[in-house]
């Protein structure tokens, strides 16, 4: 049995080897094409050339994509900033609740600048972004994928600047931190720049109401107040040679795979303070080093995805299978939920947040990070 186990771990070891060095097919052709164009992306080729490498599918998209200043300006904003405000980038399709619920919450946090990029909505998203003050605006019509979007968001910081804090974020999250009510996001970015924090470790956090999965109102202005459970317990952590990656949640209670719980990656890296040479991902930057700053959850995303409304989202995902895998993880959602209408992340263990201060009791949090936050 130890003989079997080290075995799988040479082999693990060995494949994710060969993504690094760009010895798979796909790799090497994700290299070809980076060096075929390296003219445009010279000021980050190290961190595309790692992204190249580390992925197992094509970056075709991204560099046409970049190439081709796939992302249009509507409205570009000049709004005076001090170093440590960021500047929220969210790319959006169709959100228009989550998009208001996203914008209300963190201006009551301090974010005095957004920036949306409309990927072919038509659900009013766009007329009404258009009518906020605040809100630096683009267009892109390309379909989305995971890899593209990547290059949306580099796009919009080429026109921002770099040596800068920014927030990326999806529209069904919000950013938070313990001790948020009292301290705005400048005064928490404050204390990451005299720690020489630059990229902060920020898992998704499931939320959740105490009822059956996708039920109620799908028009609820109310959401955030009953989706306000957590697990506190449930996550995961493992150390990998990209960063330290966090997994599980509620989901991994619920859905299965094989007879084996799925286990979702959760960690994001969403506030950075990014310059030209990184490359912003989904759930890992470029270079890798940027993923060790903070090793447990230094901020986190509470993340609203199974809402009445995610429904039928996640049936158009798997409708065009543009995410990761074919969007297999959302046709095993569907799959789960139609074997079984009762499902419910609400369980013995689940906690309110009420405050931001109940977010140390996650066992992922930095605790030691936030002690110190709190107290200075």
């Amino acid at each position: 049995m130890i003989f079997k186990k080290r075995l799988l771990l040479i082999k693990r070891y060995l494949t994710y080897a060969i993504k690094r060095l760009g010895i798979t097919k796909t790799a090497r052709c994700n290299i070809k094409l980076i060096n075929q164009n390296i003219d445009i992306l010279r000021d980050f080729k190290k961190s595309i050339l790692q992204m190249a490498a580390f992925i197992n599918f094509p970056i075709s998209d991204f560099i046409y994509s970049y190439k081709n200043k796939t992302v249009k300006i509507l409205r570009v904003l000049d709004i005076n900033l001090s170093e440590n405000d960021p500047i929220i980038i969210c790319a959006v399709k169709g959100d228009l609740l989550k998009v208001k619920k996203q914008i209300e919450h963190h201006r009551k946090i301090g974010i005095k600048h957004f920036v949306y990029i409309d990927n072919m909505s038509t659900d009013g998203t766009l007329e009404w972004l258009k009518d906020q003050d605040d809100v630096s605006l683009f267009t892109v019509d390309e379909n989305f994928n995971s890899t593209i979007k990547n290059s949306w968001r580099r796009q919009a910081m080429d026109i921002f600047g770099y040596n800068r804090w920014y927030l990326i974020l999806d529209s069904d999250e919000l950013f938070i931190y313990p001790g948020v009510e009292n301290y705005p996001i400048n005064d928490y970015i404050a204390f990451l720049e005299k720690e020489d924090i630059k990229c902060v470790h920020s898992p998704m956090i499931d939320m959740y109401a105490n009822e059956k999965l996708f039920n109620g109102n799908t028009d609820n202005d109310f959401y955030i107040e009953e989706y306000c459970y957590f697990d506190p317990d449930s996550y995961e952590m493992a150390k990998k040679f990209w960063g330290y990656s966090i997994l599980g949640g509620p989901q991994s209670r619920l859905f299965e795979e094989k007879n084996k719980k799925m286990m979702p990656l959760l960690t994001k890296y969403s506030l950075i303070k990014a310059n030209k040479s990184d490359l912003i991902g989904t759930h890992n930057n470029y270079p890798f080093t940027l993923n060790f700053s903070s090793k447990y959850a230094a901020s986190f995303l509470l993340h609203y995805k199974f809402l009445p409304n995610d429904k039928l989202k996640f049936q158009e995902i798997i409708k065009h299978g543009n995410y990761s895998r074919g969007s297999k993880k959302h046709k095993l959602f569907m799959k789960t939920y139609e074997q079984n209408h009762d499902l419910s992340f609400f369980y013995e263990k689940s906690l309110k947040l009420e405050s931001s201060m109940d977010l140390l009791k996650l066992d992922i949090a930095d605790q030691k990070l936030f002690r110190k936050f709190l107290n200075d």
